[in-house]
């Protein structure tokens, strides 16, 4: 099983961090992790067709984790998509989804008509909402979904995923919380976000002292994540979703390592692990 980093960013644009969006793969099969902005070229460029990813599961529907729905499944057709799209998520991803098409139904159905293609199997799309914990089995993946705490967002999850002995567990959005360190005991690789304490400054109204406050209180900070990792006896932690999205990398393995007494993996877009 590998893992692929896709998009390691935040909501803030930066060209070498892309939005929210990971890659889980067998020889089998394909399950892609959100899909924030960017993540068509970040498969391209790891050389994988969107036409052959098996589902897309979300975390959560902050539009850094979803804000290239569209293009995903448009490109997908492009790219020969002879297959519906299986799509799980939260409570509201059907809404969602629903919109986010009926936008570009006129659109849409002018290039079905024109381009006459021979398929239009990528825009069946099949949802299937979260209940508060469960699992989906593909091929050869087992996945088991959870809830974290990334309120006041009400519907937000994590996964562990099993393949033959091995393990990897997504925490997706979260602030430290019980539910994450109970499911992703003893996983071989744990991915969990940061939020780099010091390295955001206020700069004008925008970015009050009140606004990084509540940025942080919403996600894992760097003084907190190895403790996370540390609770959870992770063997490999691997750091991603990174806010800000430039930051002191040496800074942040240092106080990492100190909670979790190894040194963390710093994700980068497009680096693939082997779980």
């Amino acid at each position: 099983m590998y893992l692929t980093l896709l998009g390691t960013g935040c909501p803030s644009v930066d060209y070498k961090r892309c939005g929210s969006s990971n890659l889980v793969s067998t020889r089998h099969t394909k399950l892609l992790i959100d899909c924030g902005s960017g993540v068509t070229q970040r498969l391209n460029q790891a050389k994988v067709s969107s036409a052959n990813i098996d589902a897309l599961i979300l975390t959560h529907l902050h539009s850094d984790h979803v804000v290239d729905l569209y293009q995903l499944i448009i490109s997908s057709w492009h790219s020969y998509r002879i297959k519906p799209w299986k799509i799980y998520g939260p409570k509201g991803t059907k809404k969602f989804v629903k919109k986010i098409m009926d936008a570009w139904s006129d659109e849409r159905k002018q290039r079905i008509s024109y381009e006459a293609r021979s398929s239009v199997k990528a825009f069946d799309i099949k949802i299937a909402e979260f209940n508060k914990f469960g699992s989906i089995s593909f091929e050869d993946i087992k996945v088991k979904y959870f809830e974290v705490d990334h309120k006041p967002v009400k519907y937000a999850y994590g996964f562990s995923f099993y393949n033959k002995s091995k393990k990897l567990t997504i925490s997706g959005d979260t602030r430290p919380c019980e539910n994450l360190i109970k499911y992703a005991q003893n996983s071989d690789v744990l991915l969990h976000e940061v939020y780099v304490e010091g390295e955001i400054k206020e700069i004008n109204k925008m970015r009050t002292k009140k606004t990084l406050h509540n940025v942080q209180k919403y996600h894992t900070s760097s003084s907190q994540v190895g403790k996370v990792a540390l609770l959870s006896k992770c063997k490999k932690l691997v750091l991603t979703h990174f806010v800000p999205t430039k930051f002191n990398i040496s800074r942040l393995r240092k106080i990492v390592k100190k909670d979790f007494g190894r040194n963390p993996i710093i994700g980068h877009d497009l680096l693939k692990i082997k779980i």
